[in-house]
């Protein structure tokens, strides 16, 4: 049956969550990922560091796994990023990539039955790399190019004020959505209440590209499990 009247219940709300700085360890997956390429490409640590580095400070995304892709091919070792790919994966996957509370938040929503799924800024072939690594390859998710996701999720509202999902969050219809994110201009053009966000985010450490101003119906936590709490 079609959602025709927005409501408070946990049961018409889709979860849009971030990946990079909210789910995952954005500098342990790089760490992880230089340390395997320097095996297949003399290109250093830290020249890939510090153009990651440079490239975050603008709040941008820098596109790791293209940069080394593409000087692979280049030299036409197209079958070692094969073997490249494999290896990341594989050793990233023995490893903790989560951040704290991100399972639990994971499982919270599973044994509530809540929808969700994960909206990631940065460049498609890097994003879709890292969720691989760190287990995500099953949970429904997007890679944008928009940093500004409040606007890319008003865009999905219709004139009844209606939530029409994206096919890749498995479509149908929501009455609200909550999005949680660690970099305040995510939420920029989030719709109005009963949509809200949780901006993940701890100060003492933020860097420049989490930190802004957030809308009135976004609360600002410094952890997941403070999201947790006020679900």
């Amino acid at each position: 049956m079609s959602i025709t009247v927005p409501t408070s219940s946990y049961e018409d709300t889709f979860y849009v969550v971030d990946f990079d700085r909210t789910l995952a360890d954005s500098d342990k997956l790089l760490d992880v990922f230089i340390s395997i390429a320097n095996y297949y490409t003399d290109i250093s640590y830290e020249q890939i560091k510090k153009i990651d580095a440079d490239i975050k400070i603008k709040g941008d995304s820098f596109d790791t796994a293209r940069h080394v892709r593409d000087q692979l091919i280049d030299r036409g070792m197209l079958a070692q990023w094969h073997q490249l790919e494999k290896q990341y994966i594989h050793e990233s996957r023995s490893l903790n990539m989560l951040l704290p509370g991100a399972a639990q938040l994971l499982e919270f929503f599973t044994t509530t039955s809540r929808r969700y799924g994960i909206l990631t800024y940065g460049n498609p072939l890097w994003q879709h790399l890292k969720l691989s690594a760190s287990g995500f390859n099953h949970v429904p998710r997007i890679v944008t190019t928009q940093k500004k996701k409040g606007n890319y999720i008003a865009s999905w509202q219709r004139d009844d004020k209606i939530f029409s999902l994206p096919d890749e969050f498995g479509g149908g219809e929501a009455a609200k959505i909550v999005l949680i994110d660690d970099k305040a201009v995510s939420f920029d053009g989030i719709p109005g209440r009963p949509s809200r966000g949780y901006h993940v985010v701890n100060y003492d450490t933020a860097l420049p590209a989490q930190r802004g101003e957030v809308p009135g119906n976004v609360t600002r936590v410094t952890s997941l499990y403070e999201v947790i709490e006020r679900l």
